[in-house]
Order: structure tokens, then C-alpha cells, then sequence
């Protein structure tokens, strides 16, 4: 077997450093963002490509909902079914979703559907009437609960005065959690 010379055994070592070194510097980069901020406050909410991004333009009156495919300086760009570039002067409102009221409205609709679903059983194999009122003490409140929190997991921010979308040049590191 040939020795293939002194620098042979720090080859691997090489190639794990590169690569470690590469991984985390792609991300560092600074990376055009969306900035979603209200003047005079603290409220902000940043937008990277590939986020869920959800807006109502002014002329055409079209509401719009994708993920961020690019951010230019004068225009973004959304992926849909095809991409569509919106300028910012044309946004009128940008929707934000919060998932822990969409997450609960959904598990108190499905509850009452299921409890719904097993009184009516329970009255059928009872030889019951199968509707009684006790079903709409027992489910309409579940129900009633869930589609007010499924309207209550998106608010709209009209932009204007109060609401200013900005974008900036800022570093996107790969363990910070977008």
C-alpha cells in the first residue's frame, strides 16, 4: 500500500470542516425581509421567502394568500398556482394568522360534532327522540366556541398611518427559528 504523504490523514478532517463552515454561513447572509411594523409601537412581524403571506390589494380588490417567492424593493412576489408580483403601493391589507386560536376552534368544532354524533347514537340505540334539546345544551357551545375563535386566528392590518411594510437587508441565521 502507497502512504499517500503527510497531509493524507488531515483530508476528512478538511472536508468536515468546509462543510460545517459552509452550512453555517449560507444563512448569515443578508437576505432581503418584510417587515410588518406599527408606528409608535413595539408590534412587529417579519416576513421571509417562503412564509405564509396573506394580503388584500387595492386596485384590482383581490384578496391573496401564498407563500413569499421574492422581495424586491418596489415589489414582492407570491406563489400561487402562479406567481403574482404585488406592488407595495397596491397593498391595502395584510392578514396575520395565529395558530393556537385556528388549532382550539378546530378541536371544539370537532368535539362537537363527535359529541353531537354520540348523543344522537345513544338515542337511536335507546329507542329515544333522536333530537332533544339536551343535544343543543350539550354541543352548541362547543360549536359556538369554536367558529368565534376560528374568526378571532386572523387579524388585518390596514396599511396607512398606523401600519408601514419596510423591507430590509438583514441577516437570516439558520438556528433562529423564523
Amino acid at each position: 500500500m502507497q502512504n499517500a504523504g503527510p497531509s493524507a490523514g488531515n483530508l476528512p478532517k478538511r472536508i468536515v470542516f468546509l462543510s460545517v463552515l459552509l452550512f453555517f454561513c449560507t444563512d448569515v447572509l443578508p437576505q432581503k425581509t418584510l417587515l410588518l411594523e406599527k408606528i409608535g409601537s413595539k408590534r412587529k412581524f417579519f416576513f421571509h421567502t417562503e412564509d405564509k403571506f396573506i394580503l388584500r390589494t387595492v386596485k384590482p380588490d383581490t384578496f391573496m394568500a401564498g407563500h413569499l417567492w421574492d422581495i424586491g424593493d418596489k415589489y414582492l412576489t407570491l406563489q400561487t398556482y402562479v406567481p403574482v408580483t404585488v406592488q407595495y403601493d397596491n397593498i391595502r391589507f395584510v392578514y396575520q394568522k395565529y395558530k393556537f386560536p385556528r388549532k382550539f376552534g378546530m378541536a371544539c368544532i370537532i368535539f362537537s360534532g363527535i359529541a353531537f354524533g354520540v348523543i344522537t347514537i345513544d338515542h337511536l340505540a335507546n329507542n329515544e327522540q333522536v333530537f332533544t334539546p339536551d343535544m343543543a345544551y350539550y354541543t352548541l357551545p362547543f360549536l359556538g366556541v369554536g367558529i368565534l375563535s376560528l374568526s378571532l386566528s386572523r387579524e388585518r392590518f390596514k396599511i396607512g398611518l398606523k401600519w408601514k411594510l419596510k423591507v430590509l437587508d438583514m441577516p437570516v441565521f439558520p438556528l433562529y427559528r423564523r
